[in-house]
């Protein structure tokens, strides 16, 4: 089940919060209750998976109302059938019965720090969710245990445990954090290095999801901890020659993208403005560095920043930022969404319209692709609406280095609709080596 709060992009500036989404039906915040009920009672409804999105977004009373409607009314007092919980701690920051929930749950998060201290239990995690903040918030907790630095290593030792792990661990990263009481160019800020090593290596962590997130609840960050010089300091999108390589080894990692902003712009976009650049053409080396992998997937954002300019110039882009590194055994898959509108180009001289080719040194694979994407974006110039399905055909472009064992795959998807409705194919005689006929032909 799907709980989750968007808005219309005509309620932009009084953004009401009185409504809910739950599987993308809209209840007013007096339905919740005989909604929940019915679903209990004349549909017999066994939860067991409950994801919820922005609901810090909500007014207090009707967020602290609904969370405790989900725990009463879906989850159960015993949560018997729940096995996934994602994104209702936003909701409570971190509550004694969420953290009961947690301990029955396979797949469960973002924590909070004081569900993170109840888990004293033994248990394997097919999942479990974190956040940057929970990062800092364990490196600022050591440090107030201790009076050095050996003292503060010892305390996260003691802070996590061995006893639970997980399979795959998420990590939700915020674009645009702060400092509190300022107001500079917000950013991905530092994490500390040490607590991220030491949850990958405590729990047992085989692979991981990191999702790049433009706005969370969590924008101000704790800065005491870099006061100290006990821990390493590192972001995605530092100059990865300054990022030391870790010993650790895992079997995929998986990114998030769709509901970034500056990380997604930056992977497609080499000139950016210095006031705008965020640096995260570093993102794909800094990442092998501190989740050392073989094998990376990513998922561009199918609804925010799509590009609708110039195909060849962004696949160019593209294939400038994953070889920057002149990476080494490593297979990196891309599914990049577009909009049809960036096949085309206009000749000035002509004033006539050309379709455009594929940028060099790709190849194009035979396979066709096609993927459905329902989702909420939560920004005001989208709003719901997207929760309409969309069937996008993709075609695949590969790099291959055999020299180095390097497998690039490009996944460029476009709706289908916008094919069907944008072009002709009379057209492809005049252009049969443009990019868009390869999603015409079989």
């Amino acid at each position: 089940m799907k709980i989750e709060y968007a808005y219309n992009i005509e309620d932009i500036i009084i953004r009401p919060k009185d409504y809910i989404y739950i599987n993308y039906r809209k209840i007013n915040h007096q339905n919740v209750l005989p909604y929940f009920i019915f679903l209990n009672t004349a549909v017999g409804v066994k939860v067991q998976k409950i994801t919820t999105r922005k609901l810090w977004m909500l007014e207090d009373k009707f967020k602290r109302r609904l969370h405790d409607l989900i725990h009463s009314q879906l989850i159960g007092s015993n949560g018997k059938h729940i096995q996934t919980l994602i994104g209702l701690e936003e909701a409570c920051d971190g509550c004694e019965n969420c953290a009961n929930i947690a301990q029955k749950c396979l797949e469960y998060g973002p924590l909070r720090f004081s569900t993170l201290q109840t888990m004293t239990y033994s248990k394997n995690y097919k999942k479990l969710h974190v956040t940057d903040k929970l990062f800092e918030v364990i490196a600022e907790y050591c440090i107030s245990k201790s009076k050095n630095k050996e003292e503060c290593f010892k305390e996260l030792k003691n802070t996590i445990l061995a006893t639970i792990s997980c399979d795959k661990l998420a990590i939700w990263i915020c674009e645009t954090r702060r400092e509190d009481g300022e107001d500079p160019m917000r950013d991905h800020m530092h994490m500390p290095r040490e607590v991220i090593d030491t949850i990958l290596r405590k729990w047992n962590v085989k692979s991981l999801k990191l999702s790049m997130l433009h706005i969370t609840n969590e924008y101000v960050c704790s800065v005491e901890w870099l006061q100290y010089d006990y821990f390493t300091r590192v972001r995605l999108n530092d100059p990865y020659s300054e990022t030391k390589q870790s010993e650790l080894k895992f079997n995929h990692v998986e990114v998030s993208l769709s509901y970034s902003c500056y990380c997604v712009r930056d992977l497609g976009n080499r000139e950016i403005s210095v006031s705008e650049y965020r640096g995260f053409d570093n993102f794909i080396p800094n990442i092998r560095r501190i989740f050392p992998t073989d094998r990376i997937t990513m998922d561009l954002s199918h609804w925010f920043a799509v590009p609708e300019i110039d195909i060849e110039k962004k696949m160019s882009t593209i294939l400038q930022v994953v070889t920057m590194e002149k990476p080494q055994n490593l297979s990196l898959d891309i599914k990049f969404f577009v909009e049809s509108r960036i096949v085309k180009k206009l000749n000035e001289e002509t004033e006539k319209e050309e379709l455009l080719g594929v940028a060099p040194g790709y190849v194009l694979q035979k396979k066709r692709l096609h993927c459905f994407k329902k989702s909420s974006p939560f920004i005001g110039e989208q709003g719901p609406k997207v929760f309409l399905d969309n069937k996008w055909i993709g075609r695949r472009f590969q790099v291959e280095d055999t020299v180095h064992q390097f497998t690039f795959n490009l996944d460029v998807y476009i709706k289908e609709k916008e094919l069907e409705k944008e072009f002709d194919k009379v057209i492809f005689q005049e252009y049969p080596n443009s990019f868009v006929r390869h999603f015409f032909c079989m």
